[in-house]
C-alpha cells in the first residue's frame, strides 16, 4: 500500500500506465495530504485491492471519533434553530403580533445567507475542526440568550446571530465527511448524520411536552432555550478537543493509519483539504460548471417545504384540534418520518446509485401529502399527510451527497456547499412567509404553493441527472491524458480532472 523513502525530496511513485511514473512535490497550494506525504517521506502505491475498504478496527476508530461529532453537531443545530417551532405553542407568541412570528423564522435564514460566503472562506483558511467548535460554542451562547428576550426586537437580534453562527456547520460537515470516507461509505454516513434532524424532532417534541409542565417565574419556552443553549456550549467544547482538522492532523491515528486513510479515499478523486483559496475554482463553479444553477434552483424550490414545516408544523398540527401539549407530542412521528427518509435514500443510493431517480421518488409523498391537506378535514388523514411531507424534506441529504460525489477542488467544494446552503436558506426563508396570519387556521394558499413546488422539483432533478450523463459521455469520448502520480491529491477540480466521473 505504501513505502517509506529515505530521500530528502520524496518522489511519489504510481503504477497506472496512463500517468507519468514520478512527480516532485513542490508548491504550497497542494492538498494537505501531499504535504503530509512529503514530510513523512512516504510513497503511495496504487493498490486497488487494499484501498477498497478500511480494516474494521480502523473504521470503528474513525466512526467513533468523526461520526460522534457529525451526528451530535447536526442534531443540536437542527434542534436549536427549530426551538422556535416549539416555542410557538409554549407562549412566545404572547409578546408578538401579526406576522412577527413568521419574521423570526425568516430572519434566521436571511442572516444565514449573508454569513455563508464568509463562513466558507473561514472554513478554508482556518483550522476546520477548531473553527467549527468555535461556531458551535457561539451559537450555544446565542440560544441561551433567547431566554432573556422579551421583545420582538431582541428576538430578531438573537435569531440573526444564530443564523450567522450556524451557517458554517453544514458545509463543514459535508467536507469533513468526504475527507474520511469513500463515496459509498459517505452516502451511508451522510444519511446517518442527516437523520439526526429527525431524531431532534422526536427529542424536541418530548422535551417541549416536558418543559410545558415546568412551573417557575420563567416561562417554559425560556427555560427550554436556556437548557439547550448550555448543552450546545458543552458539546462545542467537546468538539474542540475531539475533532481533527483533517486526516493528516488526527492525533488519534499513527502515521501508518493516516496513510491507509489517504489510500482509501484517493478513489474519490476529491482530496482532503487545501488551505490555499483559489478564485479560479470559484469562477469555474459559477460560470463553467453546468450543474451549478440547476442544482441551485432545485435546492431553493425543494427546501421551501423544509422552511415552512420547520417553523409551522406544530402550529398546523394544533389547528387540527389538538391542545398545545398534545400537538408537541404528535409532532414526534415527524422525526421518525425524517429518519426513515434519510436512511432509506442514502442506503438505496449507496448500493444502487441513481440519485436522480431516488430524488424523484422522494418528491411523490410530498405531492400526495399536500393534496390530502387541501382536500380533506379528517384529522387523522391530515396528520399522516404532515408526516409524509416531512418524509420528503430529507432530500437535503441527497444534495449533500451530490456535492461530495460530484465536486473536486477544495475551494470549489466549499463554495458548492456554501451555494447549496444559500439556496437552502432562500427556500427556508420563503417557506415561513407562505403562511399569512389572515389565512389561519387553513393556510390554503401556502399548501397550494408547496404542492406546486413539489411537482416542479421533478423536471429539475431530471435535468441535473442528464447533465451528469452528458458530461461523463463527453469525457469518455476524449483521448486519454497523462497525469502526474497521486494526482488525486493535486487539488484538481472535477472539470480539470479528465478521470473524474459524475454520479448520476
Amino acid at each position: 500500500m505504501f513505502t517509506k523513502e529515505d530521500k530528502e525530496d520524496p518522489v511519489l511513485s504510481h503504477t497506472r500506465e496512463s500517468k507519468s511514473e514520478t512527480t516532485t512535490l513542490v508548491g504550497n497550494d497542494k492538498d494537505e495530504a501531499i504535504k503530509f506525504l512529503r514530510d513523512t517521506k512516504t510513497s503511495l502505491l496504487d493498490d486497488e485491492e487494499q484501498s477498497k475498504k478500511y480494516p474494521k478496527k480502523l473504521l470503528r476508530k474513525i466512526d467513533w471519533r468523526i461520526m460522534t461529532v457529525l451526528c451530535g453537531s447536526y442534531f443540536l443545530q437542527f434542534l436549536d434553530k427549530n426551538l422556535l417551532n416549539y416555542a410557538g405553542v409554549m407562549g412566545i407568541k404572547k409578546n408578538l403580533k401579526g406576522d412577527e412570528f413568521a419574521n423570526l423564522g425568516t430572519i434566521f435564514y436571511a442572516s444565514y445567507i449573508f454569513a455563508e460566503p464568509l463562513a466558507d472562506y473561514f472554513l478554508q483558511v482556518l483550522p476546520t475542526g477548531k473553527f467549527l467548535a468555535f461556531c458551535i460554542v457561539s451559537w450555544g451562547i446565542v440560544v441561551a440568550a433567547h431566554s432573556a428576550c422579551h421583545t420582538y426586537a431582541s428576538l430578531m437580534i438573537v435569531r440573526t446571530l444564530l443564523g450567522i453562527f450556524e451557517s458554517s456547520l453544514s458545509p463543514g460537515l459535508i467536507v469533513i465527511s468526504s475527507m474520511w470516507y469513500s463515496k459509498s461509505e459517505n452516502l451511508q454516513r451522510t444519511g446517518i448524520w442527516v437523520s439526526m434532524a429527525g431524531l431532534s424532532v422526536i427529542i424536541g417534541g418530548f422535551l417541549s411536552f416536558g418543559f410545558q409542565h415546568v412551573t417557575t417565574d420563567f416561562q417554559s419556552w425560556q427555560i427550554f432555550f436556556l437548557v439547550m443553549g448550555l448543552i450546545t456550549v458543552a458539546f462545542g467544547i467537546f468538539t474542540y478537543f475531539i475533532l481533527p482538522n483533517n486526516p493528516t492532523s488526527a492525533n488519534f491515528l499513527n502515521d501508518d493509519e493516516k496513510i491507509i486513510v489517504l489510500e482509501h479515499i484517493r478513489s474519490n478523486q476529491t482530496g482532503t483539504e487545501s488551505k490555499t483559496f483559489k478564485i479560479k475554482q470559484i469562477k469555474e463553479l459559477l460560470f463553467h460548471d453546468k450543474h451549478t444553477w440547476p442544482l441551485f434552483f432545485l435546492t431553493i424550490i425543494s427546501m421551501m417545504s423544509t422552511g415552512a414545516l420547520g417553523t409551522w408544523s406544530v402550529t398546523i398540527i394544533a389547528s387540527f384540534g389538538f391542545t398545545s401539549k398534545i400537538a408537541a407530542l404528535v409532532q414526534t412521528p415527524v422525526g421518525a418520518a425524517m429518519i426513515l427518509g434519510s436512511m432509506l435514500q442514502s442506503y438505496i443510493c449507496s448500493y444502487y446509485g441513481k440519485r436522480t431517480l431516488v430524488f424523484i421518488g422522494m418528491c411523490i409523498p410530498a405531492i400526495v401529502a399536500y393534496i390530502i391537506l387541501l382536500t380533506t378535514k379528517n384529522r387523522v388523514a391530515n396528520l399522516i399527510a404532515i408526516y409524509m411531507a416531512m418524509f420528503s424534506t430529507s432530500v437535503i441529504g441527497l444534495f449533500y451527497s451530490w456535492n461530495s460525489a460530484n465536486t473536486a477542488g477544495h475551494t470549489k467544494k466549499l463554495a458548492r456547499n456554501g451555494l447549496t446552503m444559500i439556496a437552502f436558506s432562500i427556500g427556508s426563508l420563503i417557506g415561513p412567509q407562505l403562511f399569512r396570519d389572515y389565512e389561519k387556521p387553513d393556510y390554503r394558499s401556502a399548501k397550494i404553493t408547496l404542492l406546486v413546488t413539489s411537482i416542479m422539483c421533478i423536471p429539475l432533478a431530471i435535468l441535473v441527472g442528464l447533465i451528469s450523463k452528458w458530461e461523463n459521455n463527453r469525457k469518455d469520448q476524449k483521448d486519454p491524458v497523462e497525469l502526474s502520480s497521486n494526482y488525486e491529491f493535486e487539488d484538481l477540480t472535477d472539470i480539470e480532472n479528465p478521470n473524474f466521473r459524475y454520479a448520476l
